[in-house]
């Protein structure tokens, strides 16, 4: 196949990519009572594209995961991500956390997207092991939701199965906290956030009420005490823990619901307004072997409420499993949306290889992707694709 004949030159591209220059700085401020430190991310990405559906113009112009217009191999490359970290704290009572993102940079030729703010939040840490933060913040659920995109053992977390009503880049602006208790046995997150507000029919949360969002994890073995969450930690640790969560916001779902018309043409509408309810159940396993292995496990399941005949309504699972054996990490991992109204069923299953140059801060990675969706699974052709991916995080 004329994918896997192509595969060994952009490993050799994905490489010298991979080893291009990066820094990690820490600031000199002249004052023991203050630091400041920047990072950068960069994740160049090649893929190769093929079967599927032929996409819509207007697919054609996203970034979506879709076949050449003419149904041939479609070649993309591009940045997945290039962010800037900026992090600091004072008085070690005081932290901050600016993160500028852009996403899918040249993706079928587009150079003019612009940089996103993905993170920015103040906080404060009244005592150990709790923070307090306000800002534009992840949204707690379920491990799935609080991951590093430059940590998991999948090129692409499966955040495609997360459906919150008003988030970017699964944040949104709100007050939250978060705590290790109990000998850091119980892990707490949760606060009030933005959610969706009144719409221009102002039957949308009229009244402003807030989004209440909360997730609450048992530390098996180990704990976890970053903003973000690794899914393969690679420091010799063993963890495991399971979690549960849920969103909820009163009259925070406009219904859309989609008909058929006598064409056959789908039609969605928004046609009700339902209060807006996610939960979910979570496990997450780390164990570090001997011989610098290590097998790693996350998986979750879900349940969506946009209320009823809504095509975001429904069951939903995702999965990532690896072994790594010293610098080389087989793995595989994949997503499931089961939607009440069968009109919004979607699959995906993958599985690759990671090297690691030097762990997280130096990779590369290749995947195969089979990606399904429509009525029942069967309104589409499924979608092919290999990925090859090179990363630099310092």
């Amino acid at each position: 196949m004329e994918p896997m004949r192509l595969l060994p030159r952009y490993f050799l591209v994905a490489a010298c990519l991979a080893s291009s220059g990066a820094f990690a700085l820490e600031i000199p401020t002249g004052n023991a009572d203050f630091k400041l430190n920047i990072s950068v991310l960069a994740q160049p990405r090649i893929a190769e594209i093929w079967d599927g559906d032929p996409p819509t113009a207007s697919q054609i112009a996203g970034s979506g995961d879709f076949a050449s217009p003419n149904g041939t191999l479609d070649t993309e490359y591009y940045l997945r991500r290039a962010r800037i970290y900026i992090t600091g704290s004072a008085f070690k009572k005081f932290t901050w956390y600016l993160m500028t993102d852009q996403p899918n940079f040249g993706i079928r030729g587009n150079y003019t997207a612009r940089v996103l703010v993905q993170d920015v939040h103040i906080g404060y840490v009244p005592v150990q092991d709790v923070d307090i933060e306000m800002g534009f913040l992840y949204m707690p659920l379920t491990h799935l939701a609080l991951n590093s995109s430059a940590a998991t053992s999948a090129l692409e977390k499966g955040t495609a199965i997360l459906f919150y009503n008003n988030a970017q880049g699964l944040r949104e602006t709100g007050v939250q906290a978060r705590a290790l208790l109990f000998d850091r046995r119980i892990a707490i997150r949760g606060g009030f956030y933005e959610g969706l507000h009144t719409d221009a029919t102002q039957r949308v949360n009229p009244n402003g009420r807030p989004l209440v969002a909360g997730h609450l994890r048992f530390n098996l073995i180990g704990s976890e005490t970053g903003y973000a969450y690794p899914t393969l930690y690679m420091d010799g640790k063993s963890r495991a823990s399971i979690g549960v969560g849920a969103q909820f916001q009163t009259k925070g779902s406009p219904t859309p619901i989609t008909t058929v018309n006598a064409a056959g043409a789908r039609i969605t509408a928004n046609t009700a307004v339902n209060d807006y309810l996610a939960y979910a159940a979570d496990v997450f396993v780390d164990f570090a072997l001997p011989g610098d292995t290590e097998v790693a496990f996350q998986g979750d399941v879900y349940r969506w409420d946009w209320g009823t005949g809504s095509d975001k309504t429904g069951w939903g699972t995702t999965y990532e499993l690896g072994y790594r054996w010293g610098p080389i990490e087989p793995q595989i991992n994949g997503y499931y949306f089961n939607s009440d109204s069968r009109q919004n069923n979607f699959l995906k299953i993958a599985g690759g290889v990671n090297y690691f140059l030097r762990g997280h801060q130096a990779r590369i990675g290749a995947e195969f992707w089979h990606l399904k969706s429509g009525v029942n699974l069967d309104a589409a052709n499924a979608v092919h694709q290999v990925l090859v991916q090179g990363q630099i995080y310092f």
